[in-house]
């Protein structure tokens, strides 16, 4: 592993962004190789005509192009111009996003993963395992879960 490697975990939603942001502003870029990476659920439906992928091809590509903007312009507030001209950017259509963060970070051999969590309570926090578990159980590198505000 390598610890100047570090993927980001990027969120779409705002609930999330003050913490990513947050961790952004106050971190060293200096020496990192930084890797924002999203991934989007992809659903597999059978029928009776056959197996389809949702979103169709059309629509990931529109997803794609529309997502890749948005982390770039989040990841640009975040961090200095020279780190930001050094930064990869990906968007990734896969059925468990949590598998296909791990296997990302395992794959560029990264030494961080950074996530922000919900912070689930009660029965859903107790039965169900988040996206930050998920992360936890698979990485083979460090794991920084930022909470919400």
């Amino acid at each position: 592993m390598n610890p100047q490697t570090i993927v980001v975990a990027m969120p779409t939603e705002e609930a999330f962004m003050p913490s990513i942001s947050r961790w952004g502003h106050e971190y060293s870029w200096t020496h990192k190789e930084v890797h924002f990476v999203h991934v989007i659920e992809k659903y597999v439906r059978v029928s009776d005509m056959g197996i389809e992928d949702l979103p169709d091809r059309n629509t990931v590509e529109i997803l794609k192009r529309k997502t890749l903007d948005f982390i770039k312009n989040k990841a640009k507030e975040m961090m200095p111009a020279t780190a930001f001209k050094k930064a990869h950017f990906e968007v990734i259509f896969a059925q468990s996003p949590a598998e296909q963060i791990a296997e990302y970070a395992r794959a560029i051999n990264a030494g961080l993963i950074v996530i922000a969590t919900r912070n689930k309570h009660g029965f859903s926090g107790l039965f169900l395992s988040s996206f930050a578990d998920r992360i936890l159980k698979l990485s083979s590198c460090d794991v920084l879960v930022l909470r919400q505000n």
